[in-house]
């Protein structure tokens, strides 16, 4: 009896020898395949990338439709990882605008470019909508990074669906009565053309972030352009984009998020901000179109230019554009 329990010791050992050697095989081999994959530059990025960071943003909006006259609340999620803003965008449709409300009071959102809305992550919002037809507005939360050097422009959209104001009177169209009346030649449709031109070139009055017609007297002063894009065409331009050449200290290049369409004969005025003005100034060029995505009927309207002036003076200054 006293001889069983040492020979089974021999056994046991060799058991306990058996799954370490397992285990220790196991992680050998995950080690390895971890680091063939980080040699061939893809495998371990792929597989984790899923898991980083987003780059869309989560805007959360009311499901139900909400009333012409009657604020409502929207919210957004985004974790970025640099400096920057978010601006909203909405399309336009003819006898609708939003506005924002805000402690002050109310500012209307103009449709079809970018309403900076700061680093907030919510707005309160008004619909305002003519007649007693509803309507379903797509809008866009985009995040607009500082760095000079960011070519991504995470955003996130959402549908909101208005509704006339209780009481509202039906928008009616007159009827023929005359059955015989001759039919108006049927006209052919033209295509779109967008043209952009300078309104005014100038800076912000820090106190009231109001725009002045007045050149900056410094490179700590905002400087600002104006800038109207318009479709003078008979079709829809679709969506766009635009760029500004901006005089700042080793030159920078604004490319704007996506703008909403422009119907027929409708416009949009947009303020670029920035700073520092590089010393004496410079030319502030816009090109809307870029990338040619709107089939038109002229491309020579496609660019402005305007020269704002500065004070000379010396020293290297962080850019700031929005």
């Amino acid at each position: 009896m006293s001889d069983t329990p040492q020979s089974q010791n021999p056994g046991l050992l060799a058991n306990i020898l058996a799954v370490a050697g397992f285990i220790i095989l196991v992680i050998v081999i995950v080690w390895g395949a971890y680091h063939l994959l980080r040699l061939t530059g893809s495998g371990v990025t792929s597989l984790f990338s899923r898991f980083g960071n987003s780059t869309e943003i989560t805007v959360t909006a009311p499901r139900e439709q909400v009333t012409s006259g009657k604020s409502f609340p929207i919210t957004w999620k985004f974790s970025p990882k640099e400096a920057g803003s978010y601006a909203l965008l909405y399309q336009c449709k003819s006898g609708f605008r939003f506005d924002a409300t805000s402690a002050s009071g109310s500012t209307a959102i103009p449709c079809g470019s970018a309403f900076t809305v700061g680093t907030s992550t919510s707005l309160t919002m008004i619909p305002m909508l003519s007649g007693a037809s509803a309507l379903e507005i797509p809008i866009s939360i985009v995040f607009m990074p500082s760095a000079t050097t960011s070519t991504t422009r995470p955003q996130g959209t959402a549908t909101i669906r208005v509704a006339a104001a209780e009481g509202a009177t039906p928008e009616t169209k007159p009827v023929a009565t005359t059955p015989t009346a001759t039919p108006r030649p049927t006209q052919p449709v033209t295509k779109a053309d967008i043209s952009v031109h300078i309104l005014a070139v100038g800076s912000i009055n820090p106190s009231t972030g109001a725009f002045e017609s007045r050149y900056p007297t410094g490179p700590n002063d905002i400087a600002a352009v104006q800038f109207d894009i318009g479709n003078n065409g008979g079709s829809s331009t679709g969506t766009y984009y635009f760029t500004v050449q901006l005089p700042m200290q080793d030159g920078y290049t604004y490319s704007s998020p996506i703008q909403m369409n422009l119907a027929p004969g409708s416009h949009v005025v947009n303020t670029l901000r920035f700073k520092p003005v590089q010393s004496g100034g410079g030319n502030i060029i816009v090109n809307v179109d870029t990338t040619y995505a709107v089939n038109e009927s002229n491309e020579g309207n496609n660019s402005a230019a305007m020269f704002i002036s500065t004070p000379t003076w010396t020293g290297s200054y962080a850019p700031y554009v929005y």
